[in-house]
């Protein structure tokens, strides 16, 4: 038994999650302060029937949310802007019907994929993107989730205090 709990022990952590590289429009190469950039513009002013643009946002906000509290550069981010990630994480999640356990990385990489589909009118890439295990609403109800797009109150302070704590370099 002991040797057991030792192997158990020795296993590494999931890696934290990965977002695609920048967009053409990106004005960075580092991925938490692009996701930040991104997130902001779409949440300064969210547009309704954007279901793409809204996944790539909520997506943003997933990876900040797992990222920023252990990236070492990202380490004298504001706690408060922390949390607020981190609800508004939950804010999407539940916006979306995505249960808390679901792993970021599978929430990433579903909507940035659904979203690729959205842009290409590709309904069945948007099925295929959005399996009933993370998106449990389903991908009609979950376009349509997006077309709205959801409210996540806590995501414009989040990103403010994001950058006002923080002092990465560009």
């Amino acid at each position: 038994m002991v040797g057991i709990v030792a192997v158990a022990a020795c296993t590494p952590a999931e890696p934290p999650p990965t977002m695609p590289g920048p967009t053409p429009d990106s004005v960075t190469t580092d991925p938490i302060r692009r996701a930040g950039q991104e997130a902001s513009n779409f949440f300064r002013r969210p547009e309704a029937n954007k279901p793409a643009a809204a996944a790539r946002a909520i997506a943003d906000i997933e990876f900040l949310a797992a990222n920023v509290p252990t990236d070492p550069v990202w380490r004298t981010a504001s706690p408060t802007a922390i949390t607020q990630l981190v609800q508004a994480r939950n804010e999407g999640r539940a916006a979306l019907n995505i249960p808390t356990s679901a792993p970021a990385q599978g929430v990433i990489d579903g909507l940035i994929a659904a979203a690729a589909a959205l842009e290409a009118n590709n309904r069945p890439g948007v099925a295929a993107a959005l399996p009933r295990d993370i998106f449990r609403a389903g991908p009609e109800a979950t376009v349509q989730r997006l077309s709205q797009p959801p409210r996540i109150r806590n995501a414009g302070p989040a990103l403010a205090g994001l950058y006002r704590g923080s002092s990465p370099g560009p």
